[in-house]
């Protein structure tokens, strides 16, 4: 609550719009002094409400409810903690041309040290392994012990390394970022599976449904590659084509497993029918980036594209654990559009 109260206070001018890829709606930069500032800044903290959505909706999901309750509550600290390993150590490897190209950044500026992001950024990413490890661990009524969520874990923290440093500046790029938001929600959905030979480690609908969330990333990601300059290219087409591919994913993805008991709502016509009213604003915004392709209609349509994650995860919440748990998710949207307005998303 002190962090929230600091950051409203030191956070309440808002300038216009810039015209690079910082040129999400932002506030006035605080005072240089602010170090808490430029930490949430460097964690882009707007999107850590996506990574607390969708992995507490993979949870809700598959359990019906957040029990157990230390489980859940450690799954989803893994996630931020991960999540926010890969914001910092993205900027530790782009540091050098963020000096040329965004200077106003918080490593380039000089509010935070290159070592101390890179220290930051390694000691979260051991520690989203290590809380994921214990949440398979730790002791929960009749809940198996596994290591399940550790070993998913391990393949994130690989995956998000991947993506910052080798595979950032070429095409596998959208690939790699999508495979992270697949195991992101895979990641939420371990805690209480066991590792059995013979045993798939998760059931088909779940990964259909991580695979549709990856692929919708992947699309959002691909149209991300000119938000900055603008223009005609085919990044576009292709990733409208491939962000919509991943909401007709997401919107059947649960008919893998149409009979399994305990969904909240029939998967066979108003489940789809759900995803698709959600996800309608983000095909419509990047319909019109592509016949008007300027950095702002970009940027606008990454931007609701990214936020969409957290009702397209309210949904699954919804549909596994009932309407407050997915109205209690689908409130995520409301610190995060709020936080976008003060800090940058992308």
């Amino acid at each position: 609550m002190r962090f929230l109260c600091y950051v409203l206070v030191e956070s309440t001018t808002l300038t216009p719009h810039q015209t690079t890829s910082e040129s999400m709606p932002a506030a006035h930069t605080p005072p240089r002094q602010s170090r808490l500032w430029a930490w949430a800044q460097l964690v882009r903290l707007p999107n850590v409400f996506t990574v607390l959505a969708d992995v507490s909706a993979a949870f809700l999901l598959v359990h019906h409810g957040p029990s157990p309750e230390i489980r859940f509550l450690l799954i989803v600290l893994a996630g931020v903690a991960l999540y926010w390993a890969g914001m910092i150590l993205n900027d530790v490897f782009d540091v050098d041309q963020d000096l040329a190209q965004r200077p106003q950044r918080p490593i380039p500026s000089g509010l935070i040290s290159a070592g101390q992001a890179k220290a930051a950024g390694w000691i979260l990413l051991l520690l989203g392994i290590g809380i994921a490890a214990l949440s398979g661990r730790i002791p929960a009524g009749d809940a198996p012990i596994t290591w399940l969520p550790a070993l998913v874990a391990i393949a994130l923290a690989i995956m998000i390394i991947a993506y910052d440093g080798p595979l950032k500046k070429t095409p596998l790029a959208p690939v790699a970022m999508g495979s992270c938001r697949v195991l992101s929600f895979l990641l939420g959905a371990s805690p209480c599976f066991a590792i059995a030979i013979g045993t798939p480690l998760f059931e088909k609908y779940l990964l259909g449904i991580a695979v549709g969330f990856g692929v919708y990333i992947m699309g959002i990601t691909t149209m991300a590659r000119r938000e900055a300059e603008g223009g005609p290219s085919s990044n576009l087409q292709i990733g409208l084509i491939v962000t919509t591919l991943g909401a007709v994913m997401l919107a059947f993805a649960p008919q893998l497993d149409a009979n399994r008991a305990g969904w909240a709502l029939p998967v066979n016509g108003v489940f789809p029918m759900m995803i698709a009213a959600i996800s309608f604003p983000v095909v419509l915004r990047g319909f019109r980036a592509v016949r008007e392709p300027t950095p702002v209609k970009i940027q606008t349509t990454i931007r609701i594209g990214i936020f969409t994650i957290i009702p397209l995860a309210a949904s699954y919440a919804f549909l596994g654990a009932g309407p407050w748990w997915g109205l209690g998710l689908f409130s995520l949207t409301i610190p995060s559009l709020y936080f976008s307005l003060k800090f940058r998303v992308t």
